[in-house]
C-alpha cells in the first residue's frame, strides 16, 4: 500500500526524544470515530466499516453493506461480542487474545489494537534502556519488555512512525506499517503476522478526540446469546 517520496534532510534525534514523541502522541489522541475501508482474508476484498475507538480498551466496528449494518463487533475491554444484524443472535465471550484472534483475525490484544488504530505502537514497559539505531531511511527504536521485543521505525526526516515490529516470546511476530500521514495522523496501515495473517486499513473520514458514550461499546440486545466460539473463524 505504501510508497516513499523523496526524503528531506536527516533529522538528528535521541532515544529520549523518540520516547517523548510516542508519549506525546499517546496523550494527544484518546478517541477516534472514523469511516474506513478494510481489506483482509484470502479474497482481499475491500469492505466499508465504521469504527469507534476509545483508550484504553474499547473498540466498536460496524461492517456496512449497501443495505445497512451487516455485522457489529465490539468490546469495552472485558467482554467481546459480535452481532450479525439479520440473525437476531449475539455471540459473546471474554476479550481474550484467543477470542480477539478468532473474531477479528489479528494476533494483537485489545489494548494493542487500540494503540495501532490510533496510529501508535502498542505500549510496553521497558525492562532495559531502549536503544537507537539507523536502518536505511529509518531511525529504529528498540524496546525490550518482559515477554518480547518491539522495534519502532521512524522516518529519519519527519520522525513520523513508519513501522512497528512486535516480537513476543513464543508467539507470532507482527508487523504494522503506517502511511499516508495527514495532520499527524496515519490514514493507512498494513498489518502482517507470521502465519499469513494480513490486513490493510484506509481511513476515509477521521474525527479525533470526539466524545463517545460508553454505551456504544456495550453489546446490543438480542433474542439469543451464544458463546463466541460458535462464530466462524475469519478468513
Amino acid at each position: 500500500m505504501f510508497g516513499r517520496g523523496a526524503l528531506g534532510p536527516t533529522r538528528p534525534t535521541t532515544v529520549d526524544e523518540l520516547v517523548s514523541v510516542i508519549a506525546a502522541r499517546r496523550t494527544a489522541i484518546t478517541s477516534l470515530r472514523a469511516r474506513v475501508r478494510l481489506r483482509s482474508g484470502i479474497g482481499r476484498v475491500w469492505t466499508r466499516q465504521a469504527v469507534l475507538v476509545q483508550r484504553p480498551s474499547a473498540i466498536r466496528i460496524d461492517v456496512l453493506s449497501p443495505f445497512g449494518l451487516a455485522l457489529a463487533v465490539g468490546t469495552e475491554g472485558r467482554t467481546l461480542w459480535a452481532f450479525p444484524a439479520q440473525q437476531g443472535v449475539r455471540y459473546e465471550g471474554p476479550a481474550s487474545p484467543t477470542n480477539v484472534a478468532r473474531l477479528l483475525g489479528t494476533p494483537l490484544g485489545v489494548g494493542a489494537l487500540v494503540d495501532v488504530l490510533l496510529g501508535l505502537p502498542p505500549e510496553h514497559q521497558a525492562i532495559v534502556a531502549p536503544t537507537l539505531d539507523r536502518a536505511g531511511d529509518d531511525w529504529v527504536l528498540t524496546v525490550v519488555y518482559r515477554g518480547g521485543t518491539q522495534q519502532v521505525h521512524f522516518a529519519r526526516d519527519t520522525l513520523d512512525i513508519r513501522e512497528v515490529d512486535e516480537h513476543p516470546d513464543g508467539a507470532a511476530s507482527v508487523r504494522v506499517r503506517f502511511g499516508d500521514y495527514d495532520d499527524g495522523f496515519a490514514r493507512a496501515l498494513d498489518l502482517e503476522a507470521d502465519g499469513g495473517v494480513t490486513a490493510s486499513i484506509a481511513f476515509d473520514d477521521v474525527q479525533r478526540n470526539v466524545p463517545i458514550e460508553a454505551s456504544a461499546f456495550l453489546p446490543p440486545a438480542a433474542a439469543r446469546v451464544l458463546p463466541l466460539d460458535r462464530v466462524a473463524t475469519p478468513g
